[in-house]
């Protein structure tokens, strides 16, 4: 499956709350974003960002503390890097069925 991740902004329930980290050891996952949806295919890691909620595997919101998230996340540059970091309950779970 291909995961495309819908970005909640102002309105709407988001399904995971993500604290962004600047901090590489502090993070659950490290991401990468693809720039096509194909890159995503199959990998919780690799994050295609899509406009259409209905084309989304899941949707997140950004949330300004770590203690009021779901997930805390680190953005890398190198594809390579991107993965799971940390045991976490999301590991393998990201998609939500719909």
């Amino acid at each position: 499956m291909v995961l495309s991740v819908f970005f909640v902004t102002t309105s709407g329930t988001p399904d995971y709350k993500v604290f962004v980290t600047k901090n590489k050891n502090e993070a659950d996952l490290w991401v990468w974003n693809g720039k096509h949806r194909y890159e995503s295919l199959g990998k919780e890691e690799v994050w295609f960002r899509t406009k259409n909620r209905n084309e989304s595997s899941f949707s997140v919101r950004f949330v300004k503390t770590r203690y009021n998230s779901d997930l805390v996340i680190f953005y890398t540059k190198n594809r390579y890097e991107a993965g799971w970091r940390k045991n976490h309950p999301l590991k393998n779970n990201l998609i939500i069925p719909k």
